[in-house]
């Protein structure tokens, strides 16, 4: 005890200097030790390998954050243990006078390696683990290659994972595995939910070069989000100081400039950033802007009204207390002001007739068409750490974050009035998450099995405001005068409590993750302001009062690391989503036939599969060189899925040939549908080497509901939001004498010919229009010169050969024309 105890004091001592201090003698590194570690956080495993081995270990935590140690079983002597768990780490070992110490390889090679390495191939070497199955990862290094737009095109290089929507500023949703709604794919910015559900709007709005890492977990198989996510979870992390501070540096600056062909669109980035001497306190202060002209298709012509025009900043900050306590605050807002069309997401729009314009000139005429649309997105989040150096039962997080997204519409005093459907003459829009949660990590041995005990509650807080004016009821009573909410966009507030428990535990080479969480959802409708949308009667069934929701989300995890390049998993999830305030009280008129909200809905409910391997060769063509290789099958089995009642109505009518009338009133506007199945195959393929670099990815997805959208007793019919079948593939060449790296991108579309229309003919509404294969080509470059210290210049060019495509989910609209990216950057 007394040995551990100076052991740990030693280790606080030094760490107040960010350092960890070990004197390794030749005889003990010699020793042969038998080590039964988990996988688990590299900054960890290495403190239990010390502690094992009776050594103390020199290395900078902050060096270690977010580096996942794999498990490591077997005699080994503490130098070869050592370096199993250093592997492709980027870290090295390095003796002095009998002394080793762990840190980041040497600083040529480092920024050679920031120049030329793949930034997903080193990450996913070293977060092969039962905890990273099934997830897809952007390192900074991959955005900053991309100089993507936004966030959706920065995703659409993953395998599956696609963009869908427009190319127009604010017109884009994700798609992950067959699932675009927003209620399928969570966004996670910095611990803040984000989402917005606007008809004919994108859904989520992140400006990238605030961004420097990117998560994508698939499936419905993560326990730390419930309630939805059915598609999957995307974390995104923004840039922290420590990530822009040079080496022995304690204050900084960045500057950046961006130029795009395509829209001639400049991007402007700058920050300041620091730290306190003993790293008590960082800061950083990051702001960026973009000005773009209308954007250009293939065939020359441009998206009418699409010029980009938003700015953003980042504040971040984190305080070390102690090498116990972290305390993280970030704060961020982005917003952008422009006469847009209504719907982002739209491609050509109808130019003003020759009368038109004459009689309101041509801007005049155009700006008719048009709304000036406001919009602003701010996120916050507050996070406590707490991390006892010696007692591995505590490792405590407690974390509050708000999120909210507004859009205000107006169009021009001269606009035609009778907008009903496209949110009337005037509109807003907010959207509001408040997110709580505590949860603490526990490490402990149970005679064979070692424990990595995760508990935790949440509670989450959602609202939706909105409300528009019509200026063609101004004089109708029963619409309020023209201010109401809009019936197909009800305000409301939904509140979920949440716990959760997981065990990951491992016995030799195999690791078990039972999990369970638990979620209760309760809702609230707000009475429209328009009596037509609001009728007491219970004939009508304007009922906007509460529904409760509740149940439990059983899954369970399997690893198995079969040998040091070979491991296999396997894991089932079965969990549910209540319906969202839109789905329960979305109404119509009384006069309508299916007028009624919908408070009856079952909750929506999936049984998710995924296995795989994971394949680790080094030395495949050269010394030194790494491919990995991650094969992953899935398959959910939905049921009960929530949709709109369209129609046929109910079973009656099919023998009947009646009307509505013959079913029981009041018919409400969504119902259940039996159910659906989604599955695929996703091969991911990295390769790194001295010299070369590559990555290939194929994804196949097929989905299929049990019956028509229109007619749940019908025949099965396609899943009209299945993506195509895609492969993405990149090759690149390391030139460290000249300190530049260059490559090739290819992104490989098969056509998508299958719709709901194929089984049912009546079902064309429901479909999307078929699209064509096709290919884009891209290039890229980056040199970081070291006769000028943190310079950068990188170039991007896509769709190379200027292709004429229209992706499948952009329904019919139209792709983006060659774009020749620029940028230069320099850090002081």
């Amino acid at each position: 005890m007394k040995t551990r105890t100076t052991r740990f004091a030693l280790r606080q001592l030094c760490a107040s200097t960010a350092m960890v201090t070990c004197l390794l003698s030749g005889s003990v590194l010699a020793q042969e030790f038998s080590f039964n570690l988990p996988a688990q956080p590299m900054a960890s495993a290495i403190t239990a390998l010390a502690q094992q081995s009776q050594l103390q270990i020199l290395f900078d935590e902050s060096q270690l954050r977010d580096l996942q140690a794999p498990a490591l079983l077997g005699s080994f002597s503490a130098r070869d243990a050592l370096e199993k768990l250093l592997g492709n780490s980027g870290l090295e070992l390095i003796e002095t006078d009998g002394s080793y110490v762990v840190r980041r390889q040497a600083k040529a090679s480092t920024e050679s390696s920031n120049t030329i390495v793949l930034g997903s191939t080193t990450v996913m070497g070293n977060r092969i683990t039962s905890q990273s199955v099934g997830k897809s990862v952007l390192t900074q290094e991959d955005i900053n290659r991309q100089q993507a737009d936004n966030i959706a095109s920065l995703l659409d290089v993953l395998p599956g994972v696609s963009s869908s929507g427009s190319p127009r500023p604010g017109g884009q949703t994700l798609n992950i595995w067959g699932m675009g709604d927003v209620e399928d794919v969570k966004v996670i910015l910095d611990g803040a939910p984000k989402g917005f559900e606007k008809y004919r709007q994108g859904s989520v709005f992140i400006e990238p070069e605030l961004i420097k890492h990117v998560e994508v977990d698939k499936g419905p198989h993560s326990m730390m989000y419930g309630n939805g996510g059915f598609g999957g979870v995307i974390k995104v992390d923004t840039k922290d100081p420590v990530d822009l501070l040079r080496d022995g540096k304690n204050v900084g600056a960045f500057l950046k400039y961006g130029y795009h062909s395509n829209d001639h669109q400049e991007v402007y980035s700058g920050a300041v950033y620091g730290q306190t001497e003993g790293r008590m306190l960082d800061a950083l202060l990051f702001l960026n802007g973009r000005e773009g002209d209308n954007i250009k298709r293939p065939d020359g012509t441009r998206f009418e009204y699409s010029s980009n025009s938003l700015d953003a900043f980042l504040f971040k900050s984190n305080l070390r207390l102690n090498d116990e306590h972290v305390i993280t605050l970030s704060a961020m807002q982005s917003g952008s002001n422009a006469w847009e069309p209504f719907a982002a997401k739209r491609d050509e729009m109808a130019a003003p007739t020759a009368a038109e314009i004459a009689k309101y000139g041509l801007d005049g005429a155009w700006k008719r068409k048009l709304v000036y649309r406001d919009q602003d997105d701010e996120n916050y989040s507050l996070k406590w750490n707490y991390a006892p150096l010696d007692n591995p039962l505590i490792n405590m997080t407690a974390s509050y974050a708000y999120s909210k997204t507004d859009q205000h519409d107006k169009r021009p005093a001269n606009a035609s009035t009778g907008f009903a459907s496209s949110l009337g003459n005037e509109s807003w829009v907010d959207y509001t998450d408040r997110l709580a949660e505590l949860n603490n990590e526990s490490r402990f041995t149970t005679g064979l099995f070692d424990h990595v005990v995760m508990i935790g509650a949440q509670w989450h807080g959602h609202e939706r405001d909105t409300l528009m004016l019509d200026l063609s009821k101004t004089k109708d009573k029963t619409y309020n005068y023209g201010l109401l909410q809009p019936y197909y966009m009800p305000s409301g507030e939904q509140e979920t409590r949440s716990g959760y428990i997981q065990d990951a535990i491992t016995i030799g080479s195999v690791t078990i993750t039972p999990a369970l969480r638990y979620d209760q959802v309760y809702s609230r409708g707000e009475p429209n302001l328009a009596s037509r949308f609001n009728n007491p009667n219970p004939a009508v069934g304007h009922d906007f009062g509460s529904v409760t929701y509740s149940g439990w989300s059983p899954r369970l995890g399997i690893f198995w690391t079969a040998t040091d390049n070979l491991a296999f998993f396997a894991d089932y999830s079965k969990t549910w989503r209540a319906p969202l305030i839109d789905e329960i009280y979305e109404v119509q008129s009384s006069l309508s036939s299916v007028p009624a909200t919908s408070r009856s809905l079952d909750p929506e409910r999936i049984r998710g599969v995924r296995l795989g391997s994971i394949a680790n060769f080094n030395g495949m063509l050269r010394d030194g060189d790494n491919l990995q290789v991650r094969t992953t099958l899935f398959r959910n089995r939905g049921k009960d899925e929530i949709f709109k009642r369209t129609g046929i109505s109910c079973e009656e009518q099919i023998s009947t040939g009646a009307g509505n009338s013959v079913c029981a009133q009041p018919l409400s506007n969504n119902r259940n549908l039996p159910g659906y199945t989604i599955e695929g195959l996703e091969v991911e393929s990295f390769y790194d080497s001295t010299r070369l670099f590559g990555s290939l990815s194929v994804s196949y997805i097929r989905g299929q509901r049990d019956a028509s959208p229109r007619n749940p007793w019908g025949e099965k019919t396609w899943i009209a939001e299945i993506p195509p079948r895609k492969a993405v593939a990149t090759l690149g060449v390391k030139v460290p004498e000249v300190d530049m790296a260059f490559g090739w991108t290819g992104n490989f579309v098969r056509k998508q010919d299958r719709s709901p229309a194929d089984d049912d003919p009546l079902a064309s509404g429901w479909s999307l229009p078929e699209s064509q294969g096709y290919a884009l080509h891209g290039l890229f470059a980056t040199w970081q010169p070291s006769q000028i210290q943190g310079f950068e210049a990188r170039l991007a060019v896509d769709n190379l050969f200027n292709r004429e495509y229209y992706p499948y989910l952009g329904e019919a609209v139209s792709g983006v024309g060659r774009n020749i990216k620029v940028s230069v950057s320099q850090f002081f």
